[in-house]
């Protein structure tokens, strides 16, 4: 679920923060930089592990601020394919679930890839998997064990493709409808996933 990868940037350091040391200047500008944010095709950033080397720290004409040279590495969020992974259920709509794992919030669970059968209460706003003639509700803030189906990484729209967009499209990084450029697609379609209330004791 997590791997460890080493990035070489350009770091640059702001005058009133070349006072502190350099490692405490540069860290500060990476977490601000790479933590909590997608390198594309690499993972979801979540915190820094360590910094390898400093080397640099030259002054610019005209900036003021000092240039660095760092090596570091940082623990990545990127799941693998058919990793088994628990978070908690943070809404249902008609087309499936959408799963929380603190950290991280973009997990989807479409519609066709719950338990067989289910369906939607429209009442509950909830879905429901039929288990021998029983309604079991899947309740918003429960664990729910899934399996993770595919990982899919997006660049951000540019405005062109904005101005030209169409329809629901045109919502693309609104409130209504957010940008998530990263985003797990998982399934819960199999015995011992799902809410794990199902199947404790």
């Amino acid at each position: 679920m997590f791997i460890i990868t080493q990035i070489e940037d350009q770091i640059r350091v702001l005058p009133q923060d070349l006072a502190k040391t350099p490692v405490d200047a540069v860290t500060a500008v990476i977490e601000q930089r790479f933590v909590d944010k997608v390198i594309p095709n690499l993972g979801h950033v979540v915190t820094i592990y360590d910094v390898l080397h400093i080397e640099g720290g030259f002054v610019y004409p005209n900036d003021g601020a000092a240039f660095f040279k760092v090596q570091f590495r940082v623990v990545v969020f990127r799941p693998f394919v058919g990793e088994i992974i628990v978070g908690k259920l943070k809404s249902c709509s008609r087309e499936g679930l959408r799963v929380s794992l603190d950290f991280f919030e973009d997990v989807l669970i479409p519609e066709h890839a719950l338990q067989d059968p289910s369906f939607y209460d429209e009442a509950e706003r909830l879905w429901v998997w039929k288990f021998d003639g029983n309604d079991m509700y899947m309740d918003l803030q429960e664990p729910i064990r899934f399996r993770v189906h595919s990982v899919k990484f997006s660049a951000p729209p540019t405005p062109l493709e904005l101005q030209n967009a169409t329809g629901d499209d045109k919502l693309l990084g609104t409130a209504a409808k957010p940008f998530s450029p990263m985003v797990v697609m998982g399934d819960i379609n199999g015995d011992g996933l799902g809410l794990t209330t199902w199947w404790a004791g």
